[in-house]
This record gives C-alpha cells, structure tokens and sequence, in this order.
C-alpha cells in the first residue's frame, strides 16, 4: 500500500481517509461528526473513528441544560424503629437520568442510582418528611417530589440472642490468612453481625457471611469460632469450632505481574498476547476494562488531565451492546478485547499464554488513569456494589480469567477532574472501597466454591502517603481493606516527571537529599516503610517498577553538569510517546547501546549516562539539547529486586509488557525473582 502524510494539525479539519498518517491532536470529520486523533497512527480500512476509540476521540456535542422531570409517587415502606424504605416512579430526561437524591427535610439523606433507598439511622417514634429529586449527566436536578410524611416505629425491648453460625467452613487458606464462611444465624428481630474468634481472641468482626483472618503465622494451627449478635446487643452461642493449618512458606516463590495494555494493539508494529513470553511471569494485568453507567462506559471530562474525553456504549465482546446494569464491569474497546468488526480477540488469545506457562494467572485490571471516574458512584451504593461483584464474576468465568485487579485512581481524590455535572469522588470514598471489596470477596469466594478455585483480587494502590491516610470516618482504612485482597500492587513510580519544574528521577529506591526541591517521602523505601508502618504485611505487597522514564526540555546543566535536579522548561517530545521514553524504544533509537556485557549502559545521540549512587536509578543529559531523560535499566530494576527480596515483599509489578517488548529489563525480573 501507498501511505501519505498529511499534517492535519496546519491544514484543518479534513474528512477522514484510509491510508494516511494521523498524528496526536490532528482534527477530521466523518459522517457528521468531528473526532481529535488520540495517538498517532497510519489508517486502514475498518479504523475510521467511530469504530476504534482509542485513536480517535468524538468530539463534545452542545450541552444540556435540561433537567429530568420530577420523580413521582413517593411511597414509604418497611417503617421501622430507625429506617424507612423509599420507592418512587422513574424520572425521564432527554439525555438521561443519571441518579435521584433523597431529602430528609432540606438535608440530602442519601443518593441512589435506583428508583428506591433505604434511609438509615432515624430516631424512634419521630416524624420525618421526605422528597426525591432527579439529577442527570450534565448536573441538572429536577423539581422536588411530592413529599411524603413517615413516623418511625416504637423503641423495641429485645432479650433474646441470634441462633449461633454453623457449618463454619475455610474456603481458602494461604501462608498468612485464613478465608471462612458460615451459615447465616436467625434472630427474632435481625441479626446485626458477625464476631470472629481466634482461640478465645476476637480476630475481627463481619456484617456478612464470610471474613478473612490475616497476619498469621506461616504453617501454623489455629481453632476459629463464630459468634451472632443482634442489635441489643445480645450474642449467640459459639459455632462449630474450626482447626486449621496455613500453609508452609516457601520464600522462593515471588510474584512477577506484568501489566498488558490492550490499546498497544494499535502501534505499529502491533504488540498482542502474541508477543508475550509468558515464562517470565506469574501474572498478567489485562488493561483496561471499565465500568458502564447509565448504558455507556468512558469519562466525558473536558480536562487536559485526561487523554481520551470520550464514552461509548456498553457492549459484549461481539460488539453488541448489552445493556450493562450501573457498576458492572464492560469491555474497554470491543475491537481490541473482543471480536467486533473482526477485531484483535485479545481476551481469548490471551488465555492461550497458558499453553505455554500452565501456572500463569489472568487478572482483568478495572478502570486505569483515564477510567478511574466511576468508582465512587459505583462503591457508594450496596445495589451497584453487587452489580459490580456479579459481572467480575460472569467476566473470569466466560474468559476463564483468575482475578479481579482494581486500579481506582484515586479514591477520594481523583486523578481525571470530574466532567461537568457528574460526581467521582466523595469523602467516604475509602469507606466504600472496603465495603467494594467485601462485597468482591464474598461473591467471588462463593463462585470460587462452586468452581473449585481460588479467585484472586488485588489493587493498584498510590505511593503517595495520602493514599494510606484516612478519610470519611474510616480508621486504618487500607489494612482493613487488605484482608479481602491477596496482594497490594504499589506504584511506585511517576515520584517525579515532566509536570515538575525540575528535572527529578522517576522511580529513586531511596531518598537523595541533594533534590533540595523535592520531597523526602518521594522514594521506594519510605513508601515501603509507610505502609508497613500502617500494619500491612510485607508478603502482601509489590512494588510497581516502570519500564519507561520521562524527558525534560531545557534543563541547565548545573553545577555538576549533568541536569539533575535543575530548572527546566517543560516536557520534551522526542520520546516514544511525547514526553514518555520506553525503554525498548531508548533501545531501538539508539539513545541506549549494549556494553560489552551486553547491558545498556551506553549512551548515543549527544547524550552521556550518569548514575545516582543515592537514589540507585540512571538517567540521561544531552548539554547540547539540554534534555534530560529519568528511566530504569537493568542495574536499576536488579537492585529493586534485590530490595523485594531484602524487605520480604510479595514481588514486583512491572509497567508495562509493550515498553519492554525486546523483554530486557523483564528477563532481569524473572532471572532475579525466583517463580
């Protein structure tokens, strides 16, 4: 085939072709719609816009100023001494109705993506007045409801104590915890909970059937007990006790999980499942899936922040759109993951890796940077909590896939600003992440029963202190979160980029107090140390290491003439994606050659490489360009490993397969961790 050039970015909007070069930012129309390139690429037949949505983005149709019609006939039911169930008929809109905030006189009670709530916490025989408004995409809330009026029951006098749990069962165990379940207890007026014993010690407690006992001690006996209480307080008899042994640690055994971005399908050449050599891990990430929202999955944010302004409808991996309930887990791009207009299958491909490697595990990765938006409104509702649980279930069974990976990015602060009119983040955010989880853990052991395995969950948790801190009333947020999750994946990298002022290492093991304008919690160890500190066991964590680095522009030399940690003028562009340098691509360009030990040590094309004895990592500075390249080679991610193994972590995560698609720095992973 011929290919042309044509520098769309000066000549305007043109309609789109096939055979032709796009670079990032150009503008085409097709049909009646105007679409912005994504990333560059060279078009073929069956790329135009509207089918491959990671090179192209629609643009933002007029706003909507319009909202939904009042909600009507509000009944109240289920009236008891401190709650009230509330159920009305839908509201229309011309673009959507996105959800409905319920009143409690004029403070908001609660929000629902339903036509139903439950209000909690009311006072015993008091009146109330409630009202509901509709709310859709673009923030338009419609008029109040007709309100309706309710007295809460009578204070109820209550002795008699719950039936105890039986069958108590340990569906999992592993070197470090112990996963039970039970059959539920019975109670005259309601069972509020769950105690758990280990021995005569109170291990935890659940407001389900089931909870995981970490933090123990590798082939050891424990005797686990169950017991019911009610609302009064009043508490069952023990249930059956349990004896049970956690398996032997076995200290050469690590985990390698490699992240598998699904859109690199899309470069040319084109990185699939093909090119993977699974021998050199224990897991891959499949990224992206996201969750569909009122019949559509993306994030419409008009940020700079986020790359991809664009939805689309939820649909099967043939393309047909299935009409996802709100929080379920939906395809990312049906060509890519599935087979719709002929496309890469990549999710069924992926499971042949497996032929190969017969131990390799397939975790689905959830929302991602760009995805992140929502989490909250899914996690802040018991309803969409369960929607969420039920498709991660139908999804590993349909792709025989072994795990649920969540990347919420992040909760209570997210990364993408919210798109007008929409809500991603809330105070309780950490809160409803656990709640996420234990919904999670529940369906997929009960699934992982009836299956005969073991699913797996894990999340792509910030390096950033903040992350560990509380929020919404929550108290050690994130370790009582770990107990339904088998590994914590710690990304510990982007510390510092091209969004600074100065030119920083992406990824230091340790702190270097010569970056006098940087922060001394911004290496590896102390965030290693900071969740330790916080109770999370180390067999539980990996620590996230990059396959790629990132360049400044303009940088002075400084006083050791190498641009470190020196002023610069912002994002250099001459990387394998913008500022982004792979380090395959620092390999194939010529900015790394091999040494005669075969490691890429030398430096090409104006540029000399330095090592920082502090922070452990090289970097790269060309006096002339005045471009300064941070980024991780094979001494780098071999003392990193060496870390893992010194501090006894769980292993090491790695972004991304495609970055190192010449399998450089993954085969010193491999070599280094023993799997």
């Amino acid at each position: 085939m011929a290919f042309t050039t044509v520098p769309l970015t000066a000549l305007g909007a043109a309609p789109w072709e096939p055979n032709t070069t796009y670079q990032t930012g150009d503008i085409v129309t097709y049909g009646t719609d105007t679409y912005q390139c994504v990333q560059g690429h060279t078009s073929l037949v069956g790329w135009e816009p509207p089918n491959v949505p990671a090179l192209w983005s629609k643009q933002s149709s007029p706003a909507d100023t319009q909202p939904p019609t009042a909600p009507a006939d509000v009944i109240a039911s289920n009236v008891t001494s401190s709650t009230v169930t509330l159920t009305w008929t839908a509201s229309t809109d011309n673009v959507g109705v996105t959800g409905y905030d319920v009143y409690n006189g004029s403070a908001v009670a609660g929000s629902s993506a339903t036509t139903s709530y439950t209000v909690t916490g009311l006072s015993a025989s008091t009146a109330y007045t409630f009202t509901v408004k509709a709310k859709d995409a673009a923030g338009n809330v419609s008029a109040a409801s007709a309100p309706v009026n309710v007295t809460t029951g009578a204070p109820v006098v209550d002795t008699e104590p719950p039936t105890a749990p039986n069958n108590l069962t340990a569906p999992t165990v592993t070197t470090s915890s112990v996963s039970l379940s039970w059959t539920a207890s019975t109670d005259n007026i309601g069972v509020a909970g769950y105690d758990i014993y280990n021995g005569t010690t109170l291990a935890g407690s659940s407001n389900t059937t089931f909870y995981t006992v970490t933090g123990l001690t590798a082939n050891t006996s424990y005797t686990f007990t169950v017991k019911a209480k009610d609302a009064a307080g009043n508490v069952s008899t023990a249930s059956n006790a349990l004896t049970v042994t956690t398996l032997p640690q076995n200290s050469t055994q690590y985990e390698i999980i490699g992240y598998f971005p699904s859109w690199a399908a899309y470069d040319s050449p084109s990185f699939t499942p093909s090119n993977i050599d699974s021998s050199k891990v224990t897991v891959i990430n499949y990224a992206f899936l996201d969750i569909c929202w009122n019949g559509r999955h993306g994030n419409p944010s008009q940020s700079p922040d986020n790359p991809n302004p664009n939805t689309w409808t939820c649909q099967n991996g043939d393309g047909t759109v299935n009409n996802a309930p709100n929080g379920s887990i939906v395809l990312g791009d049906s060509f890519t993951d599935g087979t719709a207009d002929g496309g890469y299958n990549q999710l069924v491909k992926m499971r042949q890796l497996k032929n190969t490697n017969p131990n390799l595990k397939l975790f689905a990765s959830v929302g991602g940077w760009t995805w992140s938006n929502q989490f909250s409104n899914t996690a802040n509702d018991p309803v969409t909590r369960g929607n969420f649980a039920t498709s991660a279930v139908n999804f590993l069974r349909q792709y025989q896939f072994d795990g649920i990976d969540i990347d919420w990015e992040y909760p209570n602060s997210i990364g993408v600003p919210c798109a007008s009119g929409q809500t991603c983040q809330r105070t309780a955010d950490k809160a409803n992440y656990v709640l996420l989880l234990q919904t999670l853990r529940q369906a997929l052991d009960t699934a992982g029963q009836q299956d005969g395995k073991h699913y797996y969950i894990t999340i792509a948790s910030s390096a950033n202190s903040s992350f560990l801190a509380d929020a919404g009333g929550t108290s050690n947020w994130l370790s009582n979160a770990a107990q339904y999750l088998d590994w914590i994946n710690i990304m510990t990298y982007d510390y510092y980029g091209p969004w600074d002022a100065a030119s920083g290492i992406v990824s230091p093991l340790y702190n270097d107090p010569a970056n006098t304008n940087g922060n001394s919690q911004f290496n590896i160890n102390s965030t290693v140390t900071n969740y330790l500190n916080k109770g999370l066991p180390a067999n539980k964590l990996t620590i996230g290491e990059p396959f790629y680095g990132y360049g400044w522009k303009g940088c002075n030399a400084g006083p050791n003439n190498n641009g470190l940690y020196q002023s610069c003028s912002g994002e250099a562009t001459g990387g394998s994606d913008g500022s982004t340098y792979d380090f395959a691509y620092m390999q194939n360009t010529g900015l790394l050659s091999a040494d005669s030990t075969g490691k890429y040590t030398i430096a090409g094309q104006g540029y000399t490489r330095y090592w920082n004895s502090v922070t452990q990592t090289p970097f790269l500075y060309n006096p002339s360009t005045k471009i300064f390249i941070t980024y991780d080679d094979e001494q780098s991610v071999h003392l990193k490993n060496e870390f893992i193994k010194t501090k006894g972590l769980r292993g090491a995560m790695f972004w991304e397969l495609n970055a190192d698609r010449n399998r450089t720095l993954q085969s010193i992973v491999s070599n280094d961790l023993p799997h």
